[in-house]
């Protein structure tokens, strides 16, 4: 019977989880609500209490500092003075009243006091003339006269009494209390005990205050109006007559240092009462505590409280410590209190302020039950929802159950009901349609695409047919190309060898070099068809491998002999650990023999300096094999990459050596064929170790070994390191050139190429030699390969570059690389060219050729420059010479004398009026002259020696001979002239006259040349004639004004066409986008309105607006950053421009 799956209504799913997601947050938010809420009451209740409580503490402090100051304010008053001396007042009236007890007559102190001293007696029943009545009289009269006063101030005070009391403790007045009349305070055992503590406490307080002030009375005057007169206070006790709760006050009555008496004020409880009722509570719930240290109540009891007030409020306000909670009350009820400790002028209160928590908490309970009452009410409401929104959903999604249902059993057909909803249950229709839709098309598109995949795998077998014969193809390809390899590299290595062992005769030694290169090379390349051929069989699983019994140590003796020349006098010590009786291993011997040259070889490639281990373990049924190096070890992320075949082929790595890079993959498949596993850890520069495991030989493997009939492996022969260049052509003239390649072979061929070709040539095997050549040598090219170990060809490259430009050294790259990536990669480093090996010696020696003659093209362009510029240095300094000479002409013709002056060649350059009219010519006349068509003496040697001669020479001057007293000159040769011919008419010219002149030319000489205005200041102290010259000279030089002009018309030329070229934009542009020059508004123009002005010397206005300039050139500078000789120009200039405007 089959088995029916009974389902759940969805209906229940969804109506569950909407009264879930409905009900949770709205009772988690109203519980979030109402804790938050109830937290807010609770704490504005507590802060309300923690406000009245302050607010009362204050108060109460407030209250009894005014008390004290009122106190002070009183006996330091006019009022206590008077009536409180104790030799005038009421004090010195009740000393003269003397024995009051005998003064009763047996009456009470307070009737005495009311009958004999506060009222006149009725004349006729005393003696008005007894001392007595005459003492009484005048007590009676004082007190009349302050009594009123005392009255009024306690109508508008607090205290309800006030004492006066002499220094022996005798109360000598009382305002309300006349029982306290004539009391002694001074003991103890006084009836008043209250009083006479007070008094006490009084008394030494002033005494200690007197004794302070007359220890300092320097400082009396100073402290009197800060210090105030002691108080001293009293806690509140019952009344001795009365039995209401007072406290007292007590102070001093001093005046003028001289204490008289004292005063004592009387307070009642009521008085406090009055102050706390001033604050207003807002609830009448709220009870205020004010309790002393005996627990008694300081406030009027008119609630009936006990008289002994315990609560852990009270308790611990006593204890000095403040707070808020919800306490136990002295009734044991829960009550929210605030409680804080009083210090009533050393008397420590606890003042509490209580509200019971069933008051405090009314609106909590209140909203508590809210929130119920909203829950429940929220509750039925969202299942009425949940059931309705839950059918409204379900009921369609039936419907469409049973339409699957129907499509399922094969009925494609069934309509699909809920289609015209606009809803998810309406989408949901409607893709269900579209889905059975969907359904027949697919199925009739899967009838045919089956028909179409029927006929793709009798593709697909046809091609995998193909396939396969295409790989059995290729692996005859394969063979067929190792056969046709192999015969030509045998037939080369073959007649190599036969010709380097005489087959033709004998062979010189340079020929056996490079006879023993291809040999070499040939070897090499036979090694790598052979690493290829191997590489494919272990690939396709066609390697034949032999396994048997082997010696491991035998075959390691024979692979370390075999890769001793390896070493190449490398500082590596080679170790072998692996002992003579180390068991059998099951394996190839050629094959393992093989995989040891290959570790041995690559530890020795990578290690410059140490030591190379072999050592073999024994384990359990294996034999670990371990080489260890000391070389440059490998990184850890390419640890997992070095067993993939050709990685050694990465010329990036600066590890790179020699090799193809198959060596380590072949290594580690020969290993897992031979039943073992190898494997490799290194640290970077501490070294490498690779290991490899092998399967000890069994007993059966021992017993079917044969020695010595396995052939071993051959080691590849070792390439000549050395160069042959003995034979070669030699040519001292060629230029030097620098071939870098760590091939022998390729060393060898370029030089060759090279010698034969008539160059010079220096070789380095290495980057880092080619960089050490280059510190001493100077070679014009330089060939450098690519692919070297330590230092490639690229970095050798970037380095050179960083010390010769393209033009001082060419540098071609030779490479086996011959890929664009790699091409473009050694441009980008600084090389000349790039050629790939191998090469055509014709092409190389073309290419180098062109590189040459470049270069010397470029010397000689900057030759020419140089030439270009040297040329206009004379020029100028042509004209400068020119420009002196103009201005020694100009000195000369200010003088009296008759002047000649002569270039080198003898031609007169300048005749001055004197010496025309000397000479009878003009000065145009004798300027074409040489001085020899006057000069009829040869000059004298001394001139040679002195720079100056002083004699007589004989002239032609119109046909005659005349002998004229001549002062001649050598001048400086930064005048331009030779010599100076000095005649004085008047006659002889004085020595003084002559060093004058020969001075002035001097330093007008020095002017010229350098132009440095300290010459002429010296030209001024020549005095006369010469510092009128100085002064038109200096004038001569333009102001500062005039070098801010040119410097300004420079600057903007050069700022304008530097803007030009580098943004392609023209000047209007640089108006327009820089805001800080005036534009036409018609473009066509391409003018500015204040631009130009600045571009010519002549259009500049008179105050130009440097800072429009300073600032156009900022704009300038910024929008143009490219750097470059130009902008540093600009630069310079700016600074320049900015260095004169603070000036």
């Amino acid at each position: 019977m089959q088995k029916t799956t009974r389902f759940k209504r969805l209906q229940h799913t969804l109506m569950l989880a909407f009264l879930l997601l409905s009900l949770i947050p709205l009772t988690l938010s109203s519980l979030f609500f109402l804790h938050s809420h109830t937290r807010d009451l609770a704490e504005q209740s507590t802060s309300h209490l923690a406000s009245l409580r302050d607010n009362k503490s204050q108060q109460l402090d407030a209250f009894f500092a005014a008390k004290e100051s009122e106190i002070q304010s009183f006996v330091s008053s006019e009022l206590a003075n008077a009536s409180g001396g104790r030799f005038y007042g009421i004090v010195g009236a009740f000393r003269q009243l003397g024995d009051i007890q005998r003064l009763s007559k047996g009456a009470s102190r307070g009737e005495y006091f009311n009958e004999a001293l506060t009222t006149r007696p009725l004349s006729g029943h005393v003696d008005n003339t007894s001392p007595d009545f005459i003492v009484q009289e005048r007590y009676r009269l004082i007190y009349k006269r302050y009594h009123w006063a005392y009255e009024a101030y306690l109508k508008r005070s607090d205290f309800s009494d006030i004492l006066l009391v002499d220094l022996d403790g005798n109360v000598v007045y009382t305002s309300n209390s006349p029982a306290l009349f004539a009391a002694s305070l001074s003991t103890e055992t006084a009836q008043y005990p209250t009083l006479s503590q007070t008094f006490s406490r009084i008394k030494t307080l002033t005494h200690e205050y007197r004794k302070r002030r007359a220890e300092n009375p320097s400082q009396q005057l100073n402290e009197q109006k800060s210090e105030q007169l002691p108080v001293t206070y009293t806690d509140f006790a019952a009344d001795e007559d009365t039995g209401e709760a007072t406290a007292w006050f007590a102070a001093p009555i001093i005046q003028h240092g001289y204490l008289h008496s004292y005063a004592f004020f009387k307070l009642s409880n009521r008085a406090i009462a009055a102050v706390m009722a001033n604050s207003s509570e807002g609830n009448q719930f709220v009870q205020t505590l004010l309790v002393g240290p005996d627990h008694s109540l300081r406030l009027p009891n008119d609630s009936q409280l006990p008289g002994q007030l315990v609560s852990p409020g009270i308790d611990q306000a006593l204890s000095g410590k403040t707070g808020v909670g919800s306490l136990l009350n002295y009734k044991q009820i829960p009550v929210l209190s605030a409680y804080a400790p009083i210090d009533v002028l050393g008397n420590s209160w606890a003042l509490v302020v209580e509200l019971p928590e069933q008051e405090a908490f009314a609106r909590i309970h209140e909203l508590e039950e809210f929130f119920l009452l909203a829950i429940l009410t929220a509750v039925l409401l969202v299942t009425l929802t949940a059931h309705w929104l839950s059918n409204y959903i379900t009921a369609p999604l039936l419907r469409l159950t049973w339409a699957a249902e129907q499509v399922s059993a094969g009925d494609l057909d069934q309509k699909i009901n809920s289609t015209d909803r606009r809803d998810e249950i309406g989408r949901l229709a409607i893709s269900f349609a579209r889905m059975q839709r969907s359904i027949r098309e697919k199925i009739t598109l899967i009838r045919e695409q089956n028909a179409e995949l029927e006929q793709n795998l009798a593709v697909i077998r046809q091609q995998n047919e193909e396939l396969q014969t295409a790989d059995k193809l290729k692996d005859e390809f394969l063979a067929t190309t190792s056969h046709e390899l192999r015969t030509p590299l045998h037939g080369m290595v073959g007649i190599a060898e036969a010709l380097l062992a005489g087959a033709n005769g004998p062979v010189q030694a340079s020929q056996q070099h490079q006879l023993d290169m291809i040999i070499s090379s040939g070897q090499r390349l036979t090694k790598l068809v052979d690493d290829l051929l191997d590489y494919h069989k272990m690939r396709y699983g066609d390697l034949d491998i032999r396994p048997h019994a082997v010696d491991l140590a035998a075959a390691n003796r024979l692979v370390l002999e075999l890769s001793a020349h390896l070493l190449d006098n490398k500082p590596v010590r080679m170790i072998n650990q692996i002992q003579p009786d180390l068991p059998l291993v099951r394996a190839d011997e050629q094959r393992l023999e093989q995989v040891l040259y290959n570790l041995v070889g690559n530890a020795i490639k990578y290690t410059s300096e140490g030591k190379i281990i072999l050592s073999a373990t024994v384990l359990e049924t294996q034999v670990r094999v371990q080489v260890v190096d000391t070389g440059q070890g490998i990184p850890a992320e390419q640890l997992e990459h070095i067993f993939e075949p050709l990685v050694q082929a990465n010329t990036g790595s600066a590890n790179y050596r020699q090799g193809a890079g198959l060596g380590l993959s072949i290594s580690r498949q020969l290993i897992e064929l031979m039943g073992g596993s190898l494997y490799v850890s290194s640290q970077p520069m501490i070294g490498t170790t690779f290991s490899f495991t092998l399967p000890l030989a069994t007993e059966a493997d021992i017993a079917h070994c044969q020695p010595a009939t396995q052939a071993h492996f051959q080691a590849p022969r070792q390439e000549q390191s050395t160069l042959e260049t003995e034979t070669l052509p030699d040519n001292p003239d060629g230029e030097l050139l620098l071939v870098v390649d760590d091939e022998p072979v390729n060393l060898q061929i370029v030089t060759s190429f090279l010698r034969i070709a008539g160059y010079q040539v220096i070789t380095a095997d290495n980057g880092a030699q080619a960089l050490k050549i280059m510190e001493s040598r100077q070679p014009s090219l330089i060939l450098l390969d690519v692919m070297m170990p330590g230092m490639n060809g690229y970095e050798v490259c970037q380095q050179l570059r960083t010390r010769y430009n393209m033009t001082e050294l060419p540098i071609i790259m030779l490479s086996a690389l011959g890929q664009a990536q790699d091409r473009v990669k050694g441009f980008e480093c600084g090389a000349n060219d790039y050629l790939s090996k191998p090469f055509h010696k014709d092409e190389l020696s073309a290419r180098i050729r062109a590189h040459l003659q470049a270069a010397q093209t470029e010397r000689q362009r900057q030759e020419n420059q140089a030439l270009q510029q040297e040329i206009r240095h004379r020029e100028q300094v042509q004209a400068a010479l020119l420009d002196t000479q103009t201005r020694l002409l100009g000195l000369l013709e200010s003088t009296s004398e008759a002047i000649l002056c002569a270039r080198e060649d003898g031609r007169i350059r300048y005749a001055n009026n004197a010496a025309g009219q000397l000479f009878q010519r003009a000065p145009a006349q004798l300027e074409r002259l040489s001085i020899q068509d006057l000069l009829l003496t040869q000059l004298p040697d001394e001139i040679e020696k002195n720079r100056h001669y002083h004699g007589e020479l004989i002239y032609r001057i119109q046909e005659q001979n005349q002998t004229l007293a001549t002062d001649l000159i050598q001048l400086p040769a930064e005048s331009g002239l030779s010599q100076m011919f000095v005649f004085d008419q008047q006659g002889p010219s004085s020595g003084e006259r002559i060093a004058l002149l020969e001075n002035a030319v001097d330093v007008l000489s020095g002017f010229a040349s350098d132009g440095d205005k300290h010459n002429l200041q010296r030209l001024r102290e020549l005095g006369d004639e010469f510092s009128q010259l100085a002064d038109r000279l200096d004038l001569s030089q333009p102001d500062k004004a005039d070098r801010l002009r040119h410097l300004l018309v420079d600057v903007m030329k050069s700022s304008l066409l530097f803007w030009e070229s580098t943004t392609g934009k023209s000047k209007f542009d640089l108006a327009e986008e820089s805001g800080l020059w005036r534009v036409y508004l018609d473009r066509s123009t391409l003018q500015t309105r204040t631009l130009d002005k600045y571009l010519h010397l002549e259009t500049l206005p008179k105050t130009p607006r440097w800072r429009t300039v300073l600032n156009t050139l900022d704009f300038v500078l910024e929008r143009c950053p490219q750097p470059g000789a130009e902008r540093e120009n600009i630069v310079e200039m700016r600074n320049q421009l900015q260095l004169m405007i603070n000036q």
